[in-house]
């Protein structure tokens, strides 16, 4: 007999350094006036230090992603683009359930998350759309959500096919920096 794992979503969960991250940000954006990556914003079209090292960092954690989950590194698709935003900042703050759609992997950077017991847990769901079309509650752990509660210095990346919600947060400010990687052929 053999049991197979199949259609896994491997959602890795991580520590950052956040040095100068804070800083950079209170000091070159008006957290009250974001702009997002709808409207083609990308944050690593800055030149700066903390940038450049963070895009860096980013790289890599998601070159570890891929070799542990694929085998493969970024540069076997040959080029990539990755982009970055500010969101996340104020009292109330939620998201709608959403994925990434275009992107190959996404990831979150929580640059701060220090108030405690303030929600905002970044909810992820399965990806099987009406798997659990069926199914008791007997059943109810092969579909449950997975919940993460972000502290300053976390990470988290993901399929960017993952569908995921962020619950209201609940105090008044909180940085977090989402980050698509995009895999182009030759």
């Amino acid at each position: 007999m053999e049991y197979l794992n199949l259609w896994p979503t491997t959602i890795l969960k991580g520590k950052f350094d956040t040095d100068g991250m804070v800083d950079y940000i209170l000091t070159n954006y008006d957290i009250n006036n974001l702009h997002s990556e709808t409207s083609g914003y990308n944050m690593f079209d800055n030149d700066h230090k903390v940038l450049d090292q963070f895009k860096a960092m980013c790289y890599n954690h998601f070159d570890d992603y891929l070799t542990k989950t694929l085998d493969k590194k970024i540069s076997d698709w040959g080029n990539y683009t990755m982009k970055a935003w500010l969101t996340g900042h104020g009292k109330d703050y939620n998201m709608t359930i959403h994925n990434h759609s275009g992107a190959h992997l996404s990831a979150v950077y929580y640059v701060l998350a220090e108030q405690e017991n303030a929600g905002g847990a970044i909810v992820f769901s399965d990806p099987r759309t009406n798997a659990n079309r069926g199914f008791d509650d007997k059943w109810g752990v092969m579909f449950e959500q997975f919940k993460h509660v972000p502290k300053t210095g976390d990470f988290m990346i993901f399929p960017s096919f993952t569908y995921h919600h962020v619950n209201p947060y609940l105090s008044s400010l909180r940085m977090c920096i989402p980050v698509d990687l995009f895999l182009h052929r030759g």
